[in-house]
């Protein structure tokens, strides 16, 4: 476990074992999340390596639920 600081502009870095370890580099985003207390910082899922996973997935379901979930992100 490592411990980082928080900037004054709310800025914190990432180790850098751990920028290595998850090839994180320059430019890249993380998606950040509090979750029960705890704050998550994950690297977005490349969406290409799941196509053909879920061969009965209904999208049209799908779809809407993600336009839901903006429209909340939104107010």
């Amino acid at each position: 476990m490592q411990t980082i600081t928080i900037s004054a502009k709310g800025q914190v870095v990432i180790p850098a074992n751990i920028r290595k370890k998850l090839n994180l580099i320059k430019g890249d985003k993380l998606v950040i999340m509090e979750e029960e207390g705890y704050i998550k910082m994950i690297p977005p899922a490349d969406l290409t390596s799941l196509c053909g996973a879920w061969s009965d997935l209904d999208t049209t379901t799908v779809r809407k639920q993600i336009e839901d979930m903006r429209k909340e992100e939104r107010y």
